[in-house]
């Protein structure tokens, strides 16, 4: 009786842990809050009066920040600050006013994308976890590492809103401008935060993407490694069946998980693009005279942000690839003398090679590292167009 009871406590203890729900909680949470309705429930099940609850309140935030954005954009086209009277070249002028636009015009973008995309396309993304749930394809060592992963995410959505807050309070000293206008200011840089959750989000599913294929890939290593003795041919067939199910089922994942956030990144490179280029220039112009100052050091840290953003957003899909890629280097190394069992080897090599995982920004360009050079490239050469500009004024 008392075995009987231990039994099913570590049962219960089981199925609460090795829960796709309980590792995305954290993250889900904080997105449910901002008004994008993203949950586990079974996709069978009817629409609850939460999700829609939460999902009227997220239209309700997305039009105060439409709102606040459009009064931000007609108060600096109203009256300057006198905190920007410095440098007023057209170039400078231009910049500026490209980085409120940038800054304005891509929180309205990422936020129409999450409600009116990523929260329509996420059942489907849900699905696939219920399903890895039903087939018991991980373990719960691998559920600890997902719950790490989302964890870690947590933790940096806390310290970029403790940054934000930073950055209204010191643009509130620095400013002398109205409080009323300055809370419209902070307002609008507080919907920031839609943005740095779905970019935590984004890294969150794609990191847990390439651990699903490294898991895989370890158990390929291990089995292959094993004594002769244990690979028995009736074992190698169901080994071969489970390594080419759980394979697609991860490639399935990365399908929905692509199609969920495409259009999400395709909303966010092209601003980080802009950012980085704008700021750049400022920092050009401010570091020119020799002076260190407040707003360089604001500057500094706002590029490297968004730089190591775009590192980590173009790694992402990377490290998914490599992961894929080295499956094909474990099957190499996996030789055995039946030919029959070496076909079915062959055959998932062949596949996995076949179907390699890329992640797209909506199917207009892939997320790669080979971005990184085009950044930096792109940014010397409107560094160097608007510096001639710049320049030019002056003279």
């Amino acid at each position: 009786m008392l075995r009987r009871l231990v039994d099913k406590v570590l049962d219960s203890f089981k199925d609460e842990t090795i829960n796709f729900e309980k590792c995305f909680r954290p993250v889900l949470i904080a997105m449910n809050m901002c008004g994008i309705p993203l949950g586990m429930n079974n996709t069978d099940e009817p629409t609850t009066l939460t999700v829609w609850m939460v999902y009227i309140f997220g239209w309700i935030l997305y039009c105060f920040n439409v709102a606040s954005g459009l009064m931000s954009i007609s108060i600096e086209k109203r009256e300057k600050s006198p905190f920007f009277t410095n440098n007023r070249t057209t170039a400078w002028q231009w910049n500026y006013g490209i980085t409120t636009y940038n800054s304005v015009f891509s929180s309205i973008a990422a936020h129409t994308v999450l409600l009116a995309i990523t929260t329509v396309r996420w059942k489907h993304l849900a699905r696939i976890f219920h399903r890895m749930e039903r087939i018991n394809q991980f373990g719960l060592k691998d559920f600890q590492a997902f719950r790490a992963i989302f964890r870690s995410g947590l933790f940096f959505a806390i310290i970029s809103w403790l940054a934000i807050g930073y950055q209204s309070i010191s643009a509130f000293f620095m400013a002398n401008v109205d409080v009323w206008k300055m809370v419209i200011y902070s307002f609008q840089r507080g919907f920031i935060i839609v943005i740095i959750l779905a970019g935590i989000l984004f890294f969150c599913f794609g990191r847990m993407a390439s651990t699903m294929l490294q898991i895989l890939g370890q158990e390929m290593a291990k089995f292959i490694s094993s004594d002769d003795d244990q690979q028995s041919f009736e074992n190698i067939d169901v080994v071969i069946a489970k390594w080419n199910r759980h394979y697609f089922m991860a490639i399935d994942f990365v399908h929905q998980f692509n199609r969920c956030f495409g259009c999400l990144l395709l909303v966010l490179i092209a601003p980080i693009f802009i950012r980085v280029i704008s700021t750049s220039f400022f920092l050009m112009i401010e570091l020119k005279d020799g002076q260190w100052t407040a707003a360089v050091t604001l500057n500094l840290i706002v590029l490297l942000v968004h730089f190591v953003a775009f590192i980590f957003a173009a790694n992402i899909p990377h490290r998914i690839r490599q992961e894929a890629i080295d499956l094909t280097k474990k099957l190499r190394r996996f030789q055995l003398k039946d030919f029959t069992h070496q076909n079915q080897v062959n055959v998932l090599m062949m596949e996995i090679s076949n179907s390699l995982p890329k992640i797209t920004a909506a199917g207009f360009f892939d997320i790669d590292l080979q971005l990184i050079p085009t950044l930096i490239g792109t940014t010397l050469t409107y560094l160097i167009i608007l510096f001639q500009f710049q320049t030019s004024e002056n003279t």
